[in-house]
This record gives structure tokens, C-alpha cells and sequence, in this order.
């Protein structure tokens, strides 16, 4: 009886498991929104940005002014905006993207390029992912080579 109890256990992980992890395509499909939310940016190309973030697209970061702490805030509008219109950088794009959890319709990454850290959250909506939160920070080893 042990053993039954022990075989349905193991064939119920499996199943949770495996309902909660994504499919092949999934991962291409969370990892090019990223890539199109960041090389978008960086090379001025709004429609791969739009392509990549939801319209309540949310971009936040930690700003310190006069040693108080408060969330600076970029809606999808504003981040149009500067994705068109930032100044050109002075160097070859350099990105890293992990997945760092990803449920059937909900996924967390962390995009490392040149001077930036994003924290993304990225939803499936309609058969599409799309990028609805972004924390970012500067990237302290950038910082450190300037």
C-alpha cells in the first residue's frame, strides 16, 4: 500500500510540475519580448516596442533626491516618447535574458544589458506575451566601468 501511495504522489508532482512549466515555444516567445522591449529601445524602433508591451505597460525605478527615496514612473505613453526620442548611446547593445519563473499565463524576467537591470513581468494575453511591469535599476558593473 506503501508503494501506491509513493507512485501516486510521484505521477501528482509530475503532473503540477509540469502544468506549471512552459512549453518550448513559450520561452522563445517571453524571451522575444524582451529582446524586442530592449533592442526596440535602444535602437529607436517604437514598433517593437509596442509589439512587445501592453497598453498599461507600467516602468518604474528608485530615484533619491535630497536622501529621500521615492518610485519614479513611466506609463506606455511616456515610454513611447523616449523610445523615439533618447539620445543615441555610444556603444554596441550587450543583453543577457533569463527566465526567471514562468506560470501558464504569468512570467518573470531579468534582462541585463549595458547600463540597466529590468526586472520584467510578463503576461500571456490573447496567445500573445506582453510586458505589463518593469523595475529597473542601473547596472552596478556598467557603472563601475565608466
Amino acid at each position: 500500500m506503501k508503494i501506491l501511495k509513493s507512485i501516486i504522489v510521484i505521477i501528482l508532482v509530475f503532473f503540477t510540475i509540469t502544468a506549471k512549466s512552459q512549453t518550448a515555444n513559450d520561452s522563445i516567445q517571453i524571451k522575444q519580448a524582451a529582446l524586442d522591449y530592449i533592442e526596440g529601445w535602444f535602437y529607436k524602433d517604437a514598433s517593437r516596442v509596442d509589439k512587445a508591451v501592453h497598453f498599461e505597460f507600467v516602468k518604474r525605478s528608485i530615484h533619491t533626491v535630497d536622501s529621500i527615496d521615492f518610485l519614479g514612473t513611466i506609463n506606455k505613453s511616456r515610454m513611447d516618447y523616449i523610445t523615439l526620442f533618447h539620445q543615441d548611446r555610444e556603444y554596441g547593445l550587450k543583453t543577457e535574458v533569463f527566465i526567471l519563473d514562468v506560470m501558464p499565463t504569468i512570467a518573470s524576467v531579468k534582462v541585463i544589458f549595458n547600463e540597466c537591470i529590468e526586472y520584467l513581468h510578463i503576461a500571456k494575453l490573447n496567445g500573445q506575451w506582453k510586458i505589463v511591469n518593469n523595475l529597473f535599476s542601473g547596472n552596478p558593473e556598467y557603472e563601475k566601468k565608466q
